[in-house]
């Protein structure tokens, strides 16, 4: 690798490169004139000549090469020009982003950029006298991801600096006495000519049972890395390789590295797969407009379109022949370790994951490595040690958590039915339900073929992911704050709620799903407006409207399906705090925003109305934590760790306030103190004395959901009176607003109690 460091690129004054291409273009033309000129002029005079002997059999061709070397003189002109054209564009490129990270953002937050070894940086903090001081926690996060985009950067600009020295060589050739060699119409072309040309090198030699050196596997990755979001890279690079040596060649990578001991070699190969996931979106990204289903795009260059992905669907449920005789992987298998990575169309993902659950419910499980063999440390997907993806759903999943609107398609979709001799089953309950779902495989390291729960946590993990996905529109760990829900993302949770409303054993504490409570609580939390709607009988005072489309809860609320889908997720610590951080800021914004327009309605009906429906899930949750507290070997730990969930989950008051103009007419400081209000609420009137809590559930559970109703009605009373200060609305005792707090109290405790009978 060229050594162009920090000083180097931020400093570099790039014009004579600028120069350089420039006055390589006017040679581009000069040859272009000469080259005409050869085979218009001396090449058509010398074909016209009637010549004989000698003259016919040794000039004519002579002069016939002279035009063809100005021809390819042209040519290589042409490609040189191409060269530093690209190079003075990407390098221009990289240096701004540079300069705008070291003099704008790094300057801002008081960080000092410093060159570090070889083509590295260092970042640290300082305040105004240079020294360096205590960080918190998101200083560290932004440090870290600051220094990373800035090496990031350097990476680039030396995968330039070398692309374009190997390219000029190429062109330039061994016989400096002859035009003619490689041609360049971009650097891409030359940067993808390259990567392929490493990826196949490296299928060879595995035939005769040797690798790339680590040197050519850390300059493939930077090629790989460099150019994952240029569609033209990404789309030639895998039309060339097809879609089997493209997952033999990461699969064999991936195995290779994993039974190792190179250190190295496993960081290598565990980038490549990261890379290789992200440029697979890239290139199965279809542009605007070209995403007829009915069109192949097969001559695209910035599309792999359907010929590509119909022929990866017959590589997906074959074996890719690695050599690996006890554990012989299937090329989906492979795939799933890139999917990994990625935000993929749906018009790509959305078939290819049916696809998958049709050959698993075809076939009953994927091949996974031999027992009898060991401990095996045969890894298909290097990004996670718990989960080395020979269960390729894990990866597919994981997929789906990236991709928010395949995965929105994916969840509303089925497989069977019609002409297939499956029946019918919709994709959602293939992973959900005990009856005619799936059997969840064991994926771990050992090579033992029998699941236990470790081994199934991967996956089940991912499941919750990709649900928070599908149901809200952004990928998982997205942490801004919520959007309006499309009908398709509505519909996703409408399923949700059915499913587990009607099997709530699936996500107690001890159930075979209760590892993707937290992410059924992040949803709810996300629905808190049309869960809130769904429990005031539809709410036709608009009070908790959503901002987008509206989940259609009336049969699942009469029938009891979502109070009960409440009550066991809450028994998560972690979806209990959510539920209930949304539920106080929900209806805390509800009663502010009643306050300042409520009509003819009057203070007391106003509060009964947007008091009540939090109640009742104050209640449903409060039922779901005692129940785990009771179960829990240790109720003191188990009381200890919701109360650190209340603490954390605590962020969900902010990210209501960041989208309160969508719900409530009041805008600035009213917005901010309504979230604060709500989110301190929370924490003093929910947050409990863990020896005295866990005493009074091990005496009288009843005793202890009473006292927890008495502590949500205090919660919202106290809500409500700080709304009516900021509405100028008196709460002393005997005036009207006085009463409406005390109908807020005995309000909020008729729901609770209607909570806890549902």
């Amino acid at each position: 690798m060229a050594g162009l460091t920090y000083d180097d690129l931020y400093q570099v004054s790039l014009s004579s490169l600028g120069s350089a291409a420039e006055d390589w273009k006017e040679m581009v033309d000069q040859l272009a004139k000469l080259a005409t000129d050869a085979t218009d002029g001396m090449v058509r005079q010398s074909d016209a000549a009637r010549w004989e002997g000698v003259n016919a059999g040794v000039t004519r061709p002579f002069i016939r090469t002279t035009a063809a070397e100005f021809r390819d003189a042209h040519a290589q002109a042409k490609s040189i020009w191409s060269m530093l054209r690209d190079a003075h564009q990407d390098l221009t490129a990289v240096q701004k982003a540079l300069r705008k990270a070291v003099d704008v953002d790094a300057k801002k937050h008081s960080i000092l950029v410093s060159g570090g070894p070889g083509s590295t940086v260092t970042c640290t903090y300082a305040d105004r006298s240079g020294e360096k001081t205590k960080l918190k926690p998101d200083q560290v996060e932004y440090l870290r991801a600051l220094e990373e985009q800035i090496n990031h950067l350097l990476v680039q600009a030396n995968e330039i600096d070398d692309s374009v020295s190997r390219a000029l060589g190429r062109i330039h050739g061994g016989d400096s006495h002859n035009f003619g060699h490689a041609k360049y119409d971009t650097l891409d072309d030359a940067q993808r000519e390259r990567t392929v040309q490493l990826a196949k090198k490296s299928l060879d030699l595995h035939k005769d049972g040797k690798e790339l050196s680590n040197k050519e596997l850390a300059e493939f990755q930077r090629l790989m890395q460099s150019n994952s979001k240029d569609a033209e890279f990404a789309v030639e690079f895998y039309r060339e390789m097809g879609p089997k040596d493209a997952l033999r060649f990461q699969a064999q990578l991936a195995v290779d590295a994993s039974t190792g001991d190179d250190s190295t070699r496993l960081e290598l190969a565990k980038n490549i797969q990261k890379d290789m996931g992200l440029t697979l979106a890239t290139a199965t990204d279809p542009p605007t407009g070209k995403d007829n289903p009915h069109t192949s795009f097969r001559e695209d260059r910035t599309y792999l379109g359907k010929a590509w992905i119909n022929e990866l669907k017959k590589v997906g449920t074959k074996p890719l022949n690695l050599g690996v005789h006890h554990a012989e992987p299937l090329g989906y298998q492979a795939l799933a370790s890139l999917l990994r990575n990625g935000n993929y169309d749906k018009s790509f993902l959305k078939p290819i994951a049916e696809d998958m659950v049709v050959y698993e419910r075809k076939n009953a499980g994927w091949p996974t490595p031999d027992s009898y063999h060991g401990d095996l440390d045969l890894a298909l997907s290097l990004s996670d040690k718990k989960s080395p993806g020979w269960d390729p759903m894990t990866g597919l999943l994981e997929g789906l958590a990236n991709s928010p609107d395949a995965s929105t398609a994916f969840f509303n979709g089925s497989t069977g039915g019609g002409d297939s001799d499956l029946k019918k089953l919709s994709n959602l309950e293939f992973f959900t339900s005990e009856d005619d779902g799936r059997v969840w495989p064991s994926d771990k390291l050992s090579g033992t073929t029998h699941p236990d729960d470790d081994s199934t946590l991967p996956s089940k993990q991912a499941l919750g992911r990709a649900l928070e996905s599908a149901t809200t529109g952004r990928p998982y760990g997205d942490d801004g704050s919520p959007r309006p829900h499309t009908a398709g993302q509505a519909d996703v949770f409408e399923k949700v709620v059915k499913e587990f409303g009607n099997n709530p054993d699936l996500i107690k504490h001890d159930g075979s799903l209760a590892v993707i409570a937290p992410n059924l609580g992040n949803i709810s939390a996300e629905y808190m407006h049309d869960i809130q709607r769904a429990f005031a009988g539809g709410d036709s005072s608009g009070y908790f409207d959503p901002a987008g489309a509206r989940v259609d809860f009336d049969e699942l609320s009469n029938e009891g399906s979502l109070a009960k889908f409440l009550q066991a997720t809450a028994e998560d610590p972690k979806a209990y705090a959510t539920i209930t951080h949304a539920q106080q800021a929900v209806t805390t914004e509800a009663i502010s925003s009643a306050l300042g327009d409520r009509g003819e309605k009057s203070i007391a009906t106003t509060a009964d109305l947007t008091t009540r429906p939090g109640a009742v899930i104050a209640s449903l949750a409060a039922v779901g934590q005692g129940n785990a507290i009771a179960a829990a070997d240790d109720s003191v730990e188990k009381i200890r760790e919701f109360n650190e969930n209340l603490e954390t989950g605590a962020k969900w008051a902010g990210r209501f306030a960041e989208m309160a103009a969508n719900h409530i007419p009041v805008y600035g400081d009213a917005v901010s103190w309504v979230y604060e209000d709500a989110q301190e609420a929370v924490l003093k009137h929910y947050t409990k004395d863990e020896e005295e809590a866990a005493k009074l559930i091990e005496e009288n559970r009843k005793d202890y959901l009473e006292s927890e109703r008495q502590q949500s009605a205090k919660a919202m009373k106290q809500a409500f009176i700080d709304a009516a200060k900021q509405e100028g609305i008196s709460t002393a005792p005997g005036t009207p607003g006085g009463q409406a707090a005390d109908v807020v109290f005995h309000s909020v405790n008729t729901g609770f109690s209607d909570g806890r009978t549902r």
